[in-house]
């Protein structure tokens, strides 16, 4: 049925709509827009280009779209910059950057009575960051990504370990999960399986991540179904000019936004579409204290602690044209900040504080000349950021100077969700936070507060993060292995696995793996408590399997060592144990068993 979408008022508009929703899918007629629907797919930035080459030649020059890309000398901000070495007190590791001609090389390395005691190098693959503030380094084996331990730090002009790795150096082992990639690039697909093995990479955050997929956008204007977008809104393509603020910045605040990022259930990150609220898809907290902080990604929240903000819009949830001021008053998305004049802010400053009007700028005339007029400069300074080393950016909480405004966060908790006055995973919040990020007590103590209210998974992860591992044994009748969550298995079975509960731990520890087959890490624990209890080939069909994939996992090897050893393969577990070590020589466990290998070579 042909559906030309020709239409002469906004309640025409509305009943097409509908019409044709229920022509989709009688039992769905609640998206507001048609691309909201599932499975609708993506098309790609070169797509769009076909209609709108214009904005693409814009998009792609600004920092969004040279977010992510290969290794090449117009894509790194680095490119023919060696680095002096750079030494890691907490690991004793040296790393050093190297260009071979267009190849980039990062090298790990020890030193030992003056000479190279060890050396471990990889060829960079992909750059993330637009070089505005950082390149950070990908490597990559069969389309697994992990992070590399060194990025350049392009305001300065120097070399020196990536965020994070300065007090937990996780060396060549960091994967790059989804939820990194799906904020730093147009949307991946991720190989069913896995946390980090890539099937489609797109270079660079693209048009789709702020309009949402394409295709039904695309067959629509194929097919001759145009609207005049001057008049009506055009359902089959999310405008976030369009959308209430509310929804608009959720855009926005999907990627610039700092704070832990919890998961409602059965939610993914690439769930989100552009035109839906982000708190049903993920939640964002942040320690009641952070809001006198300033971190690198925090633009999102920090806007909206603005007295600018609360004082210009009155009704976030409801689209209104003359709504003044939102992240697109002064950010073109389309247009690089770096090709934005200082006069582009100065005039949203000036739509309400001019003239003679009591909230003109109070600053002397020849000291604003002084500034070259630059209201940003004054009231948005730039600053180190409290998460990024070696990184300014403009603290978007517009401000008096040296006068910071107040914020309404509720003190009697220590999170707050920032993405939402109702959060749903409070806990979970607590609980990760505690994890990952600030291991102070008064996180725990409130979630102890209300624990027993709490779902039987939400039980676990706190009693992990505690290593109260028998609390969580106690817990084994009362999850059932093939039904539980990836992590809840993996929790249950390294918790019966530490209470000497070995062979109740297996279920568990087959019941993760069986949901990440492709990751190294879940395989090689599994094969570990199979040889442990003497399953020596079911174990080795499993490292066999997953070293194809991963061979430049250590634990693979050492468990392969293990298995060979078992078997009376001294030479074969000889030869996996210094793989490992060349991996990782700081892996106590495979440094005993080369010990007690070096004995049946005496």
């Amino acid at each position: 049925m042909k559906r030309n979408v020709i239409l002469a008022s906004s309640a025409s508009i509305i009943c097409a709509v509908l019409i044709w929703l229920g022509c989709l899918n009688p039992k769905k007629t609640n998206y507001t827009y048609l691309n909201h629907q599932p499975g609708v797919k993506y098309v790609g930035k070169e797509t769009c280009r076909n209609c709108h080459i214009g904005h693409y030649d814009s998009f792609i020059h600004t920092g969004m779209g040279q977010s992510f890309g290969l290794v090449s000398p117009t894509k790194s901000a680095a490119f023919g910059i060696d680095s002096k070495p750079i030494f890691d007190k907490n690991t004793g590791m040296y790393y050093a950057a190297k260009w071979k001609n267009k190849e980039l090389y990062i090298i790990e390395f020890t030193i030992r009575n003056g000479d190279t005691a060890y050396k471990r190098q990889e060829k960079i693959t992909y750059i993330v960051g637009s070089g505005h503030h950082t390149n950070s380094h990908f490597w990559e084996q069969n389309g697994y990504l992990y992070q590399a331990p060194l990025t350049f730090y392009t305001q300065k002009g120097i070399w020196d370990l990536p965020p994070g790795f300065e007090q937990n150096n996780s060396r060549w082992d960091r994967p790059i999960e989804i939820e990194c990639m799906s904020c730093h690039n147009a949307m991946p697909k991720l190989a069913a399986g896995t946390r980090n093995k890539y099937i489609q990479l797109p270079q660079g955050i693209d048009c789709e991540r702020c309009h949402g997929p394409g295709e039904i956008h695309v067959k629509n204007k194929l097919a001759g179904d145009i609207i005049d977008t001057s008049k009506f809104i055009d359902y089959s393509i999310v405008n976030p000019k369009k959308l209430p603020f509310k929804l608009q910045i959720d855009i926005c605040q999907r990627c610039h936004l700092q704070g832990n990022n919890v998961l409602l259930p059965g939610k993914q990150f690439t769930d989100f579409v552009p035109g839906m609220a982000l708190s049903s898809v993920f939640e964002v907290y942040m320690p009641t204290k952070a809001s006198s902080e300033f971190f690198m990604a925090g633009h999102a929240d920090r806007f909206q602690q603005s007295p600018c903000f609360i004082k210009s819009n009155k009704n976030i949830n409801q689209y209104n044209p003359q709504l003044n001021f939102t992240c697109i008053n002064c950010h073109n998305p389309h247009v690089s900040v770096r090709s934005t004049v200082i006069q582009k802010f100065n005039v949203v400053c000036a739509s309400c504080h001019q003239g003679t009007n009591k909230k003109a700028c109070t600053l002397p005339l020849n000291k604003r000349n002084m500034q070259q007029n630059n209201c940003v400069k004054c009231h948005m300074p730039a600053n180190n950021t409290q998460d990024i080393p070696h990184v300014t950016v403009h603290d978007h909480r517009i401000q008096i100077p040296n006068k910071l405004p107040s914020t309404k966060v509720n003190i009697n908790q220590a999170l707050y969700a920032v993405n939402t006055s109702k959060p749903k995973q409070y806990m979970e919040g607590l609980i990760s936070w505690f994890e990952k990020f600030d291991s102070d007590s008064k996180y725990i103590k409130e979630a102890e507060s209300k624990l027993k209210e709490q779902n039987l998974e939400t039980q676990i992860h706190f009693y992990y993060v505690q290593q109260q591992y028998i609390a969580i044994a106690n817990l084994q009748n009362k999850i059932i292995a093939n039904k539980a969550s990836l992590w809840t298995a993996y929790r249950m079975a390294k918790s019966l696995d530490k209470t000497n509960k070995l062979s109740n731990s297996l279920v568990y520890y087959q019941a993760a793996y069986a949901l990440l087959p492709g990751d190294a890490q879940f395989a090689a624990e599994y094969a570990n408590a199979l040889l442990r209890s003497n399953q020596i080939a079911k174990a080795q069909q499993i490292l066999q399997k997953i070293l194809k994939l991963q061979a430049k996992n250590y634990l693979v090897h050492y468990n392969l060592a293990l298995a060979n050893m078992a078997n009376m393969q001294w030479k074969l577990a000889k030869n996996h144990i210094l793989i490992a070590l060349q991996l990782n020589p700081m892996h106590k466990p495979s440094l005993e068993i080369k010990q007690q290998l070096q004995f049946k070579f005496l």
